[in-house]
């Protein structure tokens, strides 16, 4: 009787495509948080007027820009 060896299950395609588009749907998620990150600090920053409110302000549409960045790498790589 032969002996039957287990495949690797990511070797398939569709699963390959599956686990893509987990990826790149989970990391429009995290840009979405991060937008919404921003708009917080922005009405943080107008409500508590602070020395470092501008800081926060600029530190979050950073956080912001790189998930986006993110995105894009990734739709680049996958």
């Amino acid at each position: 009787m032969p002996t039957i060896i287990p495949t690797n299950p990511f070797e398939s395609e569709a699963v390959l495509s599956l686990l893509k588009v987990a990826i790149l749907l989970i990391l429009v998620f995290y840009a979405i948080f991060a937008l919404t990150v921003v708009r917080q600090v922005d009405l943080m920053s107008k409500t508590l007027i602070t020395r470092v409110s501008g800081v926060l302000k600029g530190f979050s549409i950073l956080h912001a820009g790189f998930a986006i960045a993110l995105i894009i790498l990734a739709w680049g790589i996958l």
